[in-house]
């Protein structure tokens, strides 16, 4: 395959992006919008945003060796030890190269050998599950069985699942027993998993809607469940199916009442053994399923800590807010701290050494105030004080408000001598707060420190879209961090590929496809890689297990779970490292959702990301067209994913 192209131009998607493409014309729409939520979506209908977050991952070659005792019936950090085997990927010293996919006419099938962990069983062998109290009598009747559990293919030439995934894990070996009822909401046969339907604010909704997210619940939850079909089919279960059950929220996003209520409802009436996704803007729904023992896959702007107190019921697709921050900091203190503020639009400042002020969403939960005072701690660690911490509120609950905050903003902004504005916010407020700067004769760098509010950078202010809609004199000034991968064409990234390969159809949630894609990802991972004797802990440890991540890939966040020397302690978030980028108001080309138009973000160094510690002392790239791409028309070189034949 040739090089990456750069895709600067107007006009359609590629060839092949209908209808693997944009969203659906003439799809339904899930909300409707306030009057001055409609008016301002109005004015953004020209733009259609496809609802793309950072599904695909990257995972390692590394494996943690051996596993400890399962602690998940005391609700403390550890290990199970499962009686099954990872088969190990590393080739010996003489081992024959390996190849990138199989040669033509190869068959990969589950007898595929492969070599095993030295003292472990081979592929084919039975693993002795470890004795458990719960469902004893169904797993001794499991362990008289004289047939194996069937294993998925396994590709030898690497060692990993056959599928079209650079994500896809270690292969692992056959059991003749799963141990039958291993922990609540688990069967011999059946998981059972709630999913949670989130409910968007209204500006949220009408924003989504503007920019062509039109994705019913009905779509949403057609597409959980044929991702549960494909791991079902190509990752090992155990023999079991996961059975999902549908959690309608009953209060909106920051209500931690009826959070909790809906926790109690999950754990007791469903008697789910997991939950899939949660609100954005409250710990309760989390903190509730932990204290019963649910395990929660939901991202919760919480740190380590808190993650760690629960352990191991709460796993984040998402970083946790202390890794979030130290990656925040890193950036600011070793690229832009002590350095003059040349990408300003007003030539005092741009004269003037770097003065920083920051601005963060202070709307209730109480998530981003905490976060802001720990980023003010850690960069002032770095030796960098700010002249000014603003947060505004409101724009998630009453648009309107937002001129009125964003005036307030500016004018503490301003009035500090702050150069170089920090933003940790969503991707409502820059549409008040640039306007507003201009309107006061403001003319500062624009820093981006990645989405800081609910959902990370997935509809964050590091879109195409959310860019276009700001006022392009301010945001002509705008560069930072992403914790999103380098863009890709619609239809490339590997949520929608798998979806495709395995069903012959795209997604049916074609704008928040990606989305949805990161909760069974993990899921599933962890039960493939934490054996048959399924609890919370095993599936915490199968994902303990994948190793630290490696460098390379541009268009996907590389993650890692565990302790692999990236993050001090036990690490429970997804996402380990961030890319560069900045907004060029002069080119043309696709947003997210194919809409042509002007102004686009750049990546720096074409999508290079930087995993903690490894930012460069020097200053930023920002402004320099030298090696910068804007879409990848298909996946680069280092983050081609293998060809495989599909199997039923």
């Amino acid at each position: 395959m040739g090089g990456p192209a750069e895709r600067n131009g107007g006009g359609a998607p590629p060839a092949g992006a209908s209808p693997s493409g944009g969203p659906r014309a003439g799809g339904p729409v899930t909300r409707g919008p306030g009057p001055v939520v409609a008016a301002l979506a109005h004015g953004l209908a020209r733009y259609r945003f496809v609802l793309a977050g950072t599904a695909a991952v990257l995972l390692v070659l590394s494996l943690l060796p051996g596993s400890r005792h399962d602690d998940a019936a005391a609700g403390r950090s550890g290990g199970g030890t499962s009686g099954f085997t990872v088969i190990d990927p590393t080739p010996g010293r003489n081992a024959t190269p390996r190849r990138s996919r199989p040669s033509p006419g190869v068959e990969i099938t589950p007898e595929t050998t492969v070599a095993p962990i030295p003292g472990g069983p081979r592929t084919g062998q039975a693993a002795r599950p470890p004795a458990t109290t719960a469902g004893t009598g169904r797993a001794a009747a499991a362990a008289a069985a004289a047939t194996l559990l069937p294993s998925p293919a396994c590709d030898p030439a690497t060692g990993r699942l056959a599928v079209p995934a650079r994500s896809a894990p270690p292969c692992v070996a056959s059991v003749a027993a799963n141990g039958g009822a291993t922990a609540p909401g688990v069967t011999a046969e059946t998981i059972t998993v709630a999913v949670y339907l989130g409910r968007a604010d209204v500006a949220s909704s009408a924003l989504a809607t503007a920019a062509g997210n039109r994705d019913t619940n009905d779509e949403i939850a057609a597409t959980y469940r044929s991702y549960a079909d494909y791991f079902e089919h190509h990752y090992q279960t155990w023999g079991r199916r996961v059975r999902l059950v549908f959690v309608t929220p009953s209060g909106a996003d920051d209500d931690s009442d009826r959070a909790r209520a809906d926790a109690v409802r999950v754990a007791t009436e469903i008697g789910a053994f997991a939950a899939w996704g949660g609100p954005s803007r409250t710990a309760a729904y989390a903190d509730e399923l932990a204290a019963r023992r649910v395990l929660c896959i939901c991202a919760v702007p919480e740190p380590d800590s808190w993650y760690e107190a629960r352990a191991p019921y709460v796993i984040s697709p998402e970083p946790t807010e202390s890794q979030r921050i130290a990656l925040q900091s890193e950036y600011v203190g070793r690229r832009l701290a002590g350095r003059q503020a040349h990408n300003a639009s007003d030539v005092m400042l741009a004269a003037q050494d770097r003065t920083f002020g920051l601005v963060y969403d202070d709307s209730p939960g109480g998530f981003g105030l905490r976060g802001a005072e720990t980023l003010e701690r850690e960069l002032r660690r770095r030796g960098v004080e700010l002249l000014a911490s603003v947060g505004f509120r409101g724009t998630a609950i009453a648009p309107a408000a937002g001129s009125e905050e964003a005036r307030k903003v500016v004018g503490r902004l301003r009035q500090a001598g702050v150069t170089s504005v920090l933003y940790v916010g969503d991707a409502l407020f820059p549409v008040f707060m640039t306007q507003e700067a201009t309107r006061q004769g403001y003319g500062p760098e624009w820093v981006l420190l990645g989405a800081g509010g609910p959902g990370g950078g997935l509809t964050g202010a590091d879109s195409t879209f959310s860019g276009r809609t700001y006022d392009q004199t301010q945001w002509a000034h705008a560069f930072g961090l992403s914790f999103g991968g380098a863009r890709l064409a619609p239809g490339q990234d590997e949520a929608w590929r798998v979806h495709a390969w395995h069903t012959g159809q795209p997604p049916p949630a074609r704008a928040s496809h990606a989305l949805i894609y990161r909760a069974p990802w993990i899921f599933f991972t962890g039960m493939h890689l934490g054996g048959p004797i399924v609890t919370s802990a095993s599936i915490r440890d199968g994902l303990f297990r994948l190793g630290a991540a490696s460098p390379g890939m541009v268009t996907t966040p590389s993650v890692s779970f565990g302790r692999h020397g990236l993050w001090p302690g036990d690490d429970y978030g997804g996402g380990d490292d961030v890319t560069e980028l900045w907004w060029d108001a002069t080119t043309a080309g696709p947003d997210e959702a194919g809409a042509s138009g002007v102004g686009m973000y750049r990546y720096v160094a074409g999508g290079r990301r930087y995993l903690p510690g490894q930012q460069p002392a020097a200053d930023t790239d920002a402004f320099d067209r030298a090696g910068t791409v804007t879409v990848y028309d298909e996946p680069p070189p280092s983050d081609e994913p293998p060809s495989y034949p599909h199997r039923d």
